[in-house]
Formats: structure tokens, sequence, C-alpha cells
């Protein structure tokens, strides 16, 4: 398989360069222009390592650098600048930089550090003291660009440097399993692998022996005795989905378990010290549930020393496009199939829509017409009927459009109202756009 090379610099003429060089001597090499597309990138391919340039235009690299190094920990990125420093070079190495190289670029040497850079990579992907192994596809990828969805990201990179219990809350679909596999595997107990339970899938007499185990003869068939998860997950993460719905003398066990580290078995006697990082996540307003005497109020305490909160994928649209790419290539390598593109059409139904399921139903309905579609262009007849005959799953007209004006204005802005940019980063056409703009009465300031 060949190694990739991602290439990230505002100039054209030296990516292109640079990508038909390493592809000469046997890489696949893809370039980015700014740090949107290189992020888009990262998300869509399977890159092994990036060069990214320390100026991008009116970018910083070193922005850009801090966000990969967040969203993919085991991509090593080598600096590249004009503007070499020794203050530079430090700030990048300690920011998670694996190397630094000066322009003008001495092409040999620039060799020598990529390939030194996938070497060490392929020892530090997987911890040698790893006990169980993971694929390049079973790293956990949050894909995003959103403000608040990476600080929610950077805050998340620091508890899991801690022992606290975690809780997510959010809404269904929008990756609560997929933040709490970014902990641990950011943790100290990463050598070791997460269990997860989801605690609305049993009830209450099942999901007491799945969380505790049981001892020999404790109940009718208990033949031998039965390790629970808190046990299984000694030294490791255990992560429990939809808390919300568990019964009180459940949670009532859980806290006591959080407060002294030990456990007892159905049937037994003594107690069993456990040491396990406790996530937890939950799509339900647990105060409310206090209030309704569904939920215990000292858990709730005990949990919310550290709350992540995942925002709906309405109130982050500028995800959209980035999660178009990445669900089309994921079906595409799923399937050994030609990657697919989507109309404007498609994109303006995608952005229009409230998104109920979020990120999850985001997915179902790429992979439906995906699959459905007989051309290299996902049209509107290939979403899924129920998608379009729901109306009434959308939001109101005015939200939308008001949702509409306001990304489009967050991107104006971005770019110094330059439209061709502002179209580019929106994954909009250049007329699509003068449309909107005129629609929303929207002109470039004095």
């Amino acid at each position: 398989m060949k190694k990739t090379l991602l290439i990230v610099d505002d100039k054209l003429k030296l990516c292109e360069t640079l990508a038909q060089t390493f592809e000469q001597i046997g890489y696949q090499a893809f370039y980015a222009l700014n740090g949107r597309e290189a992020l888009r990138m990262c998300a869509t391919q399977q890159i092994h390592v990036v060069l990214l340039d320390m100026m991008l235009g009116e970018e910083n690299g070193i922005d850009v650098l801090k966000q990969i190094v967040l969203l993919y920990q085991h991509l090593p990125v080598i600096m590249m600048t004009g503007y070499a420093s020794v203050e530079t070079a430090v700030q990048s190495l300690k920011l998670g930089a694996c190397d630094y190289v000066k322009k003008p670029l001495d092409f040999e040497q620039l060799v020598n550090v990529v390939e030194n850079a996938i070497h060490l990579s392929a020892f530090s992907t997987v911890p040698q003291e790893r006990q169980y192994a993971l694929t390049e596809d079973e790293f956990p990828c949050i894909v995003t660009q959103h403000p608040a969805m990476l600080a929610i990201c950077q805050k998340a990179k620091k508890l899991a440097a801690t022992d606290l219990p975690v809780l997510i809350t959010g809404e269904n679909g929008t990756g609560k399993e997929i933040l709490a596999d970014f902990i641990h595997l950011h943790s100290t107990r990463k050598a070791h692998k997460m269990l997860k339970i989801n605690c609305a899938a049993f009830p209450e007499t099942l999901l007491d022996n799945e969380l505790f185990g049981h001892e020999k003869g404790a109940f009718t068939g208990a033949t031998t005795a039965f390790k629970g998860v808190f046990e299984k997950a000694d030294a490791s993460s255990l992560f429990l989905d939809e808390i919300g719905d568990m019964s009180l003398a459940i949670q009532a066990k859980i806290l006591r378990t959080l407060q002294n580290r030990e456990i007892r078995r159905l049937g037994g006697h003594n107690t069993i010290t456990v040491d396990v990082r406790f996530i937890a996540a939950t799509n339900k307003d647990l105060k409310k549930l206090i209030q309704a005497e569904k939920f215990r109020e000292d858990l709730l305490y005990r949990l919310n020393t550290a709350v992540l909160s995942i925002p709906p994928l309405r109130e982050r649209q500028e995800d959209i496009p980035l999660l178009l790419d990445y669900f089309l290539r994921q079906h595409s390598h799923a399937n050994a199939a030609q990657i697919k593109h989507v109309s404007d059409a498609v994109q303006e139904q995608l952005r229009a829509y409230h998104w109920p399921g979020n990120v999850r139903e985001l997915k179902n309905v790429i992979s439906y017409a995906a699959a459905v579609s007989a051309h290299p262009t996902i049209e509107l007849e290939d979403l899924p009927p129920d998608f379009l005959d729901m109306p009434q799953r959308h939001a109101p007209e005015n939200i939308r459009e008001e949702m509409e004006k306001n990304l489009i204005l967050s991107m104006l802005e971005k770019t110094s109202y330059n439209k061709k940019k502002t179209a580019e980063l929106l994954n909009m056409g250049r007329k699509t756009l003068y449309r909107k703009l005129k629609k929303y009465g929207i002109a470039a300031p004095e």
C-alpha cells in the first residue's frame, strides 16, 4: 500500500511540484491550500504524514497544527517555513509537530524527514504495551471545524489526562460514543480496551448482573461465578450509555462504586476493589429527571464535575460539507466503488434540513443515496423518499432562512467578503451564493 502525504501550503505551484515529486518516488500525494481544506482531507483520506506551512496566507499554520494534533492524535505533522526561527520551531514542536524544515526545501533532506516521521508513527500509533490492536479505521474520527466542537475536543483531551468521571450529554446521533472513544484513547488507560454498555438495552435485573456480576449459586441457573463489566474494565475505562434510563436502585450501586471504588457481586458477601475510569452519556435532561424523582441528585453531582455537551448538527451547519465528504469516502471504501459527488440542489436541501437525528441521520441519508444513485453525482431523486416527504421534520421556514443567512454572513466575515472563498467554504456554487445574497439583501460593508 502506498504511503499518503498531505501538503498544506497556500502556494499552488509549490503544492503541485511537491506532490508530483513525491509521487515519482512512490507516494500518493494530496494538497490543500488552506486549513479548512486540510482538515477535510485529514477526515476523508487515509493520510500518513502532513507537510504544513507555517504561514497560509492570512491563516497561521500553528492554528491548523493545533486542530490536526487535537483531532488526529497519531498523525505526524512536519512544519515548513521560510521564516524560520528558534522560537517558532520550539513552539511547533511543543504543540505536537514531529519535525521542522526550512524553505527553500532540500528535497533529499525532506524525504528523509518524511520517511522518518512515518517510521516513528508506525511504532507510536499502537503502543507496544497495548493489549489489543486497533486498525487505522477504528481510531475515533471527530469530523468538525466548528469552534464549539473544537473547544469540546480540547476540553475532552485535558479531561482524558485525569481520572475524573465524565458525563457526555447531547441529542441522539450527535456522536457521544465517538467522543467517549476519543477520551479513552487520549488517556493513560488506552493500553486496555474500553468496555461499553447501553443501559437502556437491559431490564433492571439483567443490567445489575451485567454491571456487577454474580457469584455461583446467586440464583437458579447460576452454576458459575460471573464478572460484571466493572470488574472486566479494571485498569481501563467503562462507557455507560443512556444512564438516564437506569433504575434508582442501579443508580445507587453505581454511586457507591464511584465513591468507594469497589463492587459486590450479586449473591456475594465480599467487596471487590475496581480501578475503572467512568464515562457516561445521556440524551435526557437529568435535572428534569431529578425533579420527577427518576434520577438521583447525588449521582448527578458526582458526574457534574466534568460535563461535555455536544451541540446538535443544526447548530453547526459548517460541518455538513466535511461530513458529506467523510461519509461518501467511507461508502466508497466499504463498497470498493467510485467516490460520488453531491449536486448543489442536494447540498442546499441538506443545509436547510433540521436534522433531528443529527450526524447519524446524515450518515444514513448519504449512505442510502450513494447506494441507489446510478450516476457519479447524487441528485435530489436519490435521497430517501421519507426524507423528501416529511416537511414536518424540517425547521420552520423562517428559522431555516435565519440560520442560512447567519451562516453566510459568518463565512463572508471570515473571508473579508471574498465571494469566491465564501462559496468554497460553504461548498456552494458561486451562482447559488449570489442568488442567496440577493435573497437576504446581503451586501459588502462600505
